[in-house]
């Protein structure tokens, strides 16, 4: 899979993909992270990207055209990982987008291509939207940009392309899909057994597979209940 981001400032993210798995998978070649400066793309020498909005308002908002150009020029190349991009999708971080979500994690992990572009300041210009499949938010909160948006979005999807992590039943039950239900995942134990007069449950002791699973499915709907009532409308 091949995943572009497009931002004004490559070194807010950039770092953060020189790490832990998501480095071990690019190294592996299971994912290509392709960093894109929009600067790159500006309309003049002083690498203007950006202008006062029609009808005034504080802020800059990103060009159309410096946009369109840099998804053109993206559209063009080739994958390092793939040598045919079949399905594809262009995405805006914007908090007018609907929730990121795991289930749309998984929808994008199975793509060829998602390319994210990252806006900032007051935004993109609206005919930006004219060249985007989807506006995607983290929540209903303003950041100064859509870089670690853009991040977060590509953390969530690298870890389920298959090969990443080294156990694939890492992702097969937890948070969001305890077996094929909407529930957050139950409470998780180690070494001490005994911490601050607080013991670890006697069954995740017992060594008896059932009752540790009829335990956990237990704790994943009681955690539910707690946290997130809201999830169970849709897990049942």
């Amino acid at each position: 899979m091949k995943i572009t981001i497009l931002t004004l400032f490559p070194k807010m993210i950039s770092g953060f993909f020189e790490e832990s798995i998501i480095k071990r998978a690019q190294d592996k070649k299971l994912v290509e992270i392709e960093i894109i400066n929009l600067r790159d793309f500006a309309i003049d020498n002083y690498g203007t990207v950006d202008d006062r909005p029609y009808g005034g308002g504080a802020g800059m908002v990103i060009r159309v055209d410096v946009v369109h150009k840099a998804l053109q020029k993206v559209k063009s190349q080739k994958s390092k990982v793939k040598n045919t991009i079949q399905n594809s999708k262009v995405i805006l971080a914007s908090p007018k987008g609907k929730q990121f979500n795991q289930q749309k994690a998984l929808e994008y992990s199975k793509l060829d291509h998602l390319i994210i572009i990252a806006g900032h300041y007051e935004g993109v210009d609206e005919r930006v939207l004219n060249y985007i499949d989807e506006e995607v938010s983290l929540g209903d909160f303003i950041m100064t940009g859509g870089e670690i948006t853009s991040a977060a979005i590509t953390d969530a999807i690298v870890r389920l392309i298959p090969g990443v992590l080294k156990k694939a039943e890492a992702i097969k039950n937890e948070t969001f899909n305890i077996n094929g239900k909407k529930l957050l995942e139950y409470p998780q134990y180690t070494r001490p057994e005994i911490f601050d007069n607080k013991k670890v449950p006697s069954v995740l002791l017992s060594g008896d597979p059932k009752k540790i699973k009829i335990w956990q499915e237990e704790q994943a709907l009681e955690e539910t209940h707690k946290k997130r009532p809201d999830l169970l409308d849709t897990s049942t």
